[in-house]
């Protein structure tokens, strides 16, 4: 089921990204990407967590795949961890862009000002997968392991 979410939603923005009119090419922002994803490869790393990432990331996408208590509480948390960290990784990746364009900021040139509407706008596509992130994989498999927990039995 995370899986259609995902599908969907994925779905839902190209749809509304063309039809607003704007170009999927537009959209995509390796250098962002990037910044998100080498954060939670390394908050991964130093909480030595691919384990319990794997397991419950596996068990959060197919229903069949069950894990134990333990295994599941510490998905639940680190996952939890994991939407935290892409928040504040976004938050700081659309101040470093801010940043850069105050520093690049020319008010001499008249086209240089005329696109500081632009530069801002695509400084949020960090923003965006950060939320895209958060919204759409990290908390739906929270939701899912603790529906999953509450239906394992009554001592969990």
């Amino acid at each position: 089921m995370l899986l259609l979410g995902l599908g969907i939603a994925l779905f839902f923005l190209w749809f509304f990204a063309v039809y607003l009119g704007g170009y999927t090419q537009d959209f995509i922002d390796t250098v962002s990407l990037m910044l998100i994803i080498f954060s939670l490869l390394a908050v991964l790393t130093a909480t030595r967590s691919f384990k319990v990432f794997y397991h419950g990331f596996r068990a959060a996408i197919f229903p069949k795949k069950d894990i134990s208590k333990e295994m599941r509480l510490q998905a639940v948390s680190l996952f939890r961890l994991l939407s935290k960290t892409t928040g504040m990784v976004s938050a700081i990746g659309v101040l470093i862009c801010f940043l850069n364009i105050l520093y690049n900021l020319d008010f001499s040139d008249a086209g240089g000002i005329s696109s500081l509407g632009i530069n801002i706008a695509a400084s949020f596509i960090t923003l965006v997968y950060g939320l895209f992130l958060i919204a759409f994989v990290f908390e739906p498999a929270v939701f899912i392991l603790k529906q999953r927990r509450g239906a394992g039995g009554a001592g969990d």
